[in-house]
């Protein structure tokens, strides 16, 4: 279980406002190539995943979302980092603190076409996504998974 008091955060701690809990999963998936999946929005790249639906595990979450937003189906290994990121959502005119776990997943499949027309997946180096991602902690999540030994390529 993580102590959310002892990770790392991102963004600023809104002080007018409750924030949101959200618990978050978001998946470093690899294919063959050792090329990490991205995925492009309207708000920019970002890993794939997302909110977790009640009681759903991170792990759950990262084979679900890849397969909602990259038609793909992954296997989550055992390397997990957790962030909170403080967001305020536009769409939803409210604030967040998005409890993210990242773990790591490779690609052993394809599962259909994707769900989410608005995501478009894209391929690309590890190097590449930790300068590219969007938000900052999924830039992290990257660079801490790189410096992984025998996690990055």
């Amino acid at each position: 279980m993580t102590d959310w008091g002892i990770v790392r955060v991102f963004g600023a701690r809104p002080t007018a406002v409750t924030a949101i809990v959200r618990p978050s999963a978001y998946g470093i998936v690899t294919d063959r190539q050792g090329r990490l999946a991205v995925v492009h929005t309207s708000i920019g790249l970002s890993l794939p995943g997302g909110g977790s639906d009640e009681p759903e595990a991170p792990e759950a979450t990262v084979l679900r979302e890849a397969r909602e937003e990259c038609g793909l189906d992954v296997r989550v290994g055992p390397w997990r980092r957790a962030a909170i990121e403080h967001v305020f959502s536009a769409a939803e005119q409210a604030q967040f603190e998005k409890r993210n776990t990242f773990c790591d997943a490779t690609v052993i499949g394809t599962a259909g076409e994707p769900s989410e027309p608005d995501h478009l997946l894209e391929w690309m180096s590890a190097r590449e996504a930790a300068r590219l991602l969007v938000p900052a902690s999924h830039r992290w999540a990257v660079s801490e998974w790189r410096a992984t030994p025998d996690c990055a390529v």
